[in-house]
């Protein structure tokens, strides 16, 4: 077995991003989380209005259906002020930026890339890394409550790997970074596209019943007009895939896979270590592209639904 391996893991990376990441997937999860149950109450509240209006005699029917939209709606409310008011969004955009930049720090250190040339003393290197992360913690800290530095932000693997001769290095950031970064990326948009798919389907299924019960109400043959919760349903589903975005990032996933599929056929030759530095930069560029995009888009759909 190689010195370099096994694969870094995240304990190898700097303190910044353990950090950084681990806020962006708690504030994905609470962003997610919230978004679901204000979309599944307004829901709820369009079914119990359904028993409400066909329930026009005082009956306890129309009292405990009327009773339930009113809890519904009020927590749909509640759920809504709650993400305007702790805007888990912004902490999992800002921390995924983080610490993909922490990291695309890291793997350029590792692979003596710029700014981290092969010139710089090992002291030297490790100075400019120092630096670098302590600026992108100020930048940070103010919009990323909680955020810590960790322990290390130069872990042995990562001065392990940085010593090695050009060769090892080249195959384990060809290995360990391109092409784990373009299995990720043909993964992620595989499943999107699955997504997608099978919430378009429901959709269109919710379309269709939602013709059916229309049709069997102007027919009167039912006196339950179920209209109303389908559309909310519609509605429902159709926010939710807004927010999600899976065509966007299977799209946007695949560009970038094949991206660094023709990235990871250029470095197998590089035997220069001022080619190599240029190659990786290169290489970052490509990676980082995504992450820069998918923040930009993430904040224009906020920035959209806050001018609707």
């Amino acid at each position: 077995m190689s010195l370099l391996q096994p694969p870094i893991t995240e304990d190898d990376l700097p303190g910044i991003f353990k950090s950084a990441d681990g806020i962006s997937k708690k504030s994905q999860r609470e962003y997610l989380r919230w978004t679901r149950g204000r979309l599944q109450l307004a829901v709820l509240a369009a079914i119990a209005g359904i028993f409400t209006a066909s329930s026009k005699d005082g009956t306890w029917v129309e009292k405990v259906s009327a009773t339930f939209a009113l809890v519904s709606f009020t927590a749909a409310l509640l759920l809504e002020v709650h993400l305007l008011r702790d805007r888990p969004e912004e902490r999992w955009y800002h921390g995924r930026a983080l610490a993909e930049s922490a990291k695309t720090l890291a793997w350029r250190y590792m692979a003596v890339a710029d700014p981290f040339p092969s010139s710089l003393p090992p002291d030297r290197a490790e100075e400019v890394l120092l630096a670098r992360i302590q600026d992108l913690f100020r930048e940070s800290s103010a919009s990323l409550a909680g955020l810590t530095v960790g322990a290390s932000q130069v872990t042995p693997k990562m001065r392990r790997v940085r010593g090695a001769d050009l060769a090892s290095r080249r195959r384990f950031y060809l290995e360990s970074r391109v092409l784990d970064q373009q299995a990720w990326y043909e993964k992620k948009a595989k499943e999107n596209e699955q997504k997608s798919q099978r919430w378009r389907l429901a959709l269109v299924s919710c379309e269709i019943v939602g013709v059916i019960v229309t049709v069997a109400t102007l027919l009167d043959v039912s006196n339950v007009d179920a209209g109303g919760a389908v559309a909310a349903a519609i509605a429902a589903g159709g926010a939710w895939l807004e927010v999600k975005q899976f065509d966007n990032l299977a799209s946007a996933y695949s560009l970038t896979a094949a991206e660094l599929s023709f990235v990871q056929a250029t470095g197998g030759n590089i035997t220069d270590e001022d080619k190599w530095s240029d190659y990786v930069v290169s290489a970052e560029q490509a990676i980082s592209r995504e992450h820069t995009m998918w923040l930009a888009r993430r904040v224009g759909l906020r920035a959209a639904r806050r001018n609707a």
